[in-house]
């Protein structure tokens, strides 16, 4: 099932929906009356197997109206709904330099086991909001991530269990001001070239685990104003999830944590041509990761009006 967090027409709330084979959202919040149902993303990932089954059964229900002929309640369009982040985790762990082509490009050699840095949740937007480029940065990069959503709360996970403890899987961009990471990293730490506000697009929603049976064979493509510049597949990757899981999960990880698995070559920081490949006002951003969906973004320089 691809889950969602979505603004109806008109609303002044967040709603939890499922996407229909039609293309229409599902909204499961307003099915909340007189059933057990999650009504929000955190909820359903909290329920578990049973929550997933509700929603499932509601999904076959609604999908039978439709062959029908009868058209449900609470049914949107996914056009004239506002998606928004599929959710806000307690914590982001982004793995770094977990594709030997990537580590290459930025210099330096892929790391022994999963390392990396912890992406704050309130640099994370949704599909279709705007990237911020700061004006302190001539180097904004982009990194196509897939992004694995923690099902429970858990620690001390052996890998040959970590998929127990997957929910879904997502896509997660991580954004970088590759002029100050580099210049951090030379003092030990990256932290101003990871986080500042929207710097984590996230969405557009979540595909449940079972959708997805090996998340290692999945193809990842980013384009820049219609250009191909990443194309790979995770099977590359080089410390793989449940090594990561497992890892991570020494720290504690909660149901609803993200773990961004990394990123192929292709980025600004890689690119040897004429010009740049780093993100300008205007640039539309295209990250699309198989058999879950595309997060789309524009790139602006202006401020943000208060």
């Amino acid at each position: 099932m691809k889950l969602l967090t979505f603004r109806p027409p008109r609303a002044r709330t967040d709603h939890f929906g499922v996407l229909l084979s039609n293309g229409k959202v599902l909204d499961v919040s307003g099915l909340q009356a007189g059933r057990a149902m999650p009504g929000t993303m955190l909820a359903c990932i909290r329920g578990g197997a049973a929550a997933l089954t509700q929603i499932s059964q509601a999904l076959s229900a609604t999908e039978q109206s439709i062959a029908a002929g009868k058209m449900p309640e609470h049914m949107f369009s996914l056009g004239d709904v506002t998606l928004k982040a599929p959710l806000i985790p307690g914590k982001i762990m982004a793995v770094g330099k977990n594709y030997s082509d990537h580590a290459a490009e930025v210099g330096g050699v892929a790391y022994t086991r999963p390392s990396g840095f912890i992406k704050h949740t309130d640099t994370i937007i949704a599909d279709g909001e705007t990237i911020r480029k700061p004006g302190w940065t001539e180097k904004l990069d982009y990194e196509n991530e897939l992004a694995v959503v923690i099902a429970d709360d858990c620690s001390e996970v052996p890998p040959e269990n970590a998929y127990d403890h997957v929910f879904g899987y997502t896509i997660m961009v991580d954004l970088s001001a590759r002029d100050v990471q580099f210049a951090e990293r030379k003092e030990g730490n990256i932290m101003i070239g990871k986080n500042f506000p929207t710097a984590a697009p996230l969405g557009p929603w979540i595909v449940t685990r079972d959708e997805i049976p090996d998340p290692h064979q999945l193809k990842i493509i980013t384009r820049v104003n219609g250009e191909v510049r990443q194309d790979a597949s995770t099977a590359t990757q080089i410390h793989k999830i449940p090594q990561q899981i497992a890892w991570y999960s020494h720290a504690g990880l909660q149901a609803g944590d993200i773990i961004s698995t990394g990123s192929p070559a292709g980025t600004g920081a890689g690119y040897q041509g004429e010009g740049t490949w780093y993100l300008q006002h205007g640039d539309r951003l295209e990250c699309e990761i198989e058999r879950i969906g595309t997060l789309r973004n524009t790139v602006s320089s202006r401020k943000r009006r208060s």
